[in-house]
């Protein structure tokens, strides 16, 4: 009984306030606009550690099955330069909770790798969740003509992964409009991502912390070995706020 006792009262000091566990593993934050390579540069740093779990941005938005709210560009208030309604209470809960995964990885000793883009009230959640913790953050930053084409190029495989996931129902998700309309804009000219410029400024209004990463020219596991090369530029202890 004693034995118990004494592991409960080592538990709750481990978990208690703000202390982080000594053995608690990294956190790493790959960073970007779409198409900048976050989660092909993520999964690739997780394979090259020997305990690492990737945690992208959109399976965290997946997980809403019933109501889920894709940001269109209707939703941006230019304002307050927030996401309005579901849509920027959705884009603030999947960062949310992606840190709140990568936090209870790390302290079990399993390096998490965060890959999304994190701006604005994205940004925040990080910075409230992670608190007083040491992140490795890397921003990607290619430039916008290079967005453009990768935006481009991937719409092929972007349709196959939509019905290979979705199947029959395809045509009624959420996602399959997003991707109607990306069709629709390399059709006309206009850059695929709708949100290209919002999130062009976003990354440029983050604070001067962390590592970036012009990853144009770099096959991708290049890019990873500049990352992990200049992880001690990367360092950042967040503070919330």
């Amino acid at each position: 009984m004693k034995r118990i006792t004494r592991f409960r009262q080592t538990r709750s000091k481990k978990s208690r306030g703000p202390n982080v566990p000594s053995q608690s593993a990294d956190i790493w934050i790959i960073c970007g606009n779409e198409c900048a390579g976050k989660t092909t540069t993520a999964r690739l740093l997780a394979q090259e550690l020997t305990l690492a779990a990737h945690i992208e941005g959109d399976e965290m938005q997946r997980l809403i099955i019933s109501g889920c709210r894709w940001p269109v560009p209707g939703d941006s208030d230019p304002s307050p330069e927030r996401l309005t309604g579901a849509a920027g209470i959705q884009y603030g809960l999947r960062i949310r909770n992606a840190c709140l995964l990568a936090a209870s990885f790390a302290d079990a000793g399993i390096t998490a790798v965060v890959s999304d883009t994190i701006i604005n009230e994205g940004f925040e959640s990080l910075t409230e969740v992670l608190a007083g913790r040491k992140v490795y953050f890397v921003v990607l930053r290619p430039p916008v003509t290079v967005l453009r084409q990768r935006g481009i190029d991937r719409l092929p495989e972007e349709s196959v992964y939509l019905t290979d996931r979705y199947g029959a129902s395809v045509s009624d998700h959420p996602e399959a409009a997003g991707y109607a309309d990306r069709l629709q804009a390399a059709a006309d000219g206009r850059p695929v991502n709708a949100f290209e410029g919002v999130m062009e400024q976003g990354l440029d209004r983050l604070p001067n912390v962390g590592l970036r990463v012009d990853p144009s020219g770099l096959d991708p596991q290049s890019v990873v070995d500049l990352v992990l090369r200049r992880r001690a530029e990367a360092v950042w202890t967040t503070r919330a706020g």
